[in-house]
């Protein structure tokens, strides 16, 4: 029910990225970044735009890398989400960092899908499945909680595609309910 609410049009390309997992070229590792910031049109991918993290991707577009063994994932994903970049605006310099969010995408491309997206979305979601607050953004949890109780929710919902689970939470997280719009 959740996954068919997905955004497809928002974030299309995915299919034809991911099949290329193995063998990315560095125009993919940009509509890797292009896709996860929905920067489909030429004027919302460049520098210095907010919510679009285009010197990175441009970092990953150089160096290609390739899914880390498992016991390099943590510190894949501790390299990347740390990894900061400064925009200018008008009312001056900010710098981000790339985040969890973004490297976990990252990750999730490269590893041919093996890995969940974790997002703010995703994030709304668990939290709601949960009945809790907003699990940290961390990569200790994301491993230790997020890509277990992933592959649970798999299971439990008989799911052989796991792309359909991260559309759900992903369109479960994003949408507003009718609890939430009273608080």
């Amino acid at each position: 029910m959740w996954a068919v609410q997905y955004p497809s049009n928002k974030y299309g390309g995915y299919g034809k990225l991911i099949v290329k997992h193995k063998s990315f070229s560095a125009r993919d590792f940009e509509q890797i970044g292009r896709w996860k910031d929905a920067a489909r049109v030429e004027g919302r991918w460049k520098p210095d735009l907010p919510r679009v993290a285009y010197r990175i991707w441009m970092q990953a577009a150089s160096e290609k890398p390739r899914c880390p063994e498992e016991g390099r994932v943590a510190g894949f994903l501790e390299d990347w989400s740390n990894r900061r970049y400064t925009d200018n605006y008008e009312s001056g310099p900010k710098e981000t960092s790339f985040g969890l969010s973004r490297a976990s995408a990252l990750l999730h491309f490269i590893s041919g899908g093996r890995y969940p997206i974790f997002d703010s979305r995703v994030r709304r979601a668990l939290a709601r499945i949960l009945d809790s607050g907003l699990p940290p953004k961390t990569v200790s949890w994301y491993l230790g909680s997020y890509c277990p109780l992933f592959l649970e929710i798999a299971a439990l919902c008989g799911a052989d595609d796991l792309r359909m689970v991260d559309k759900a939470l992903f369109s479960y997280g994003a949408k507003v309910l009718k609890r939430e719009k009273k608080a």
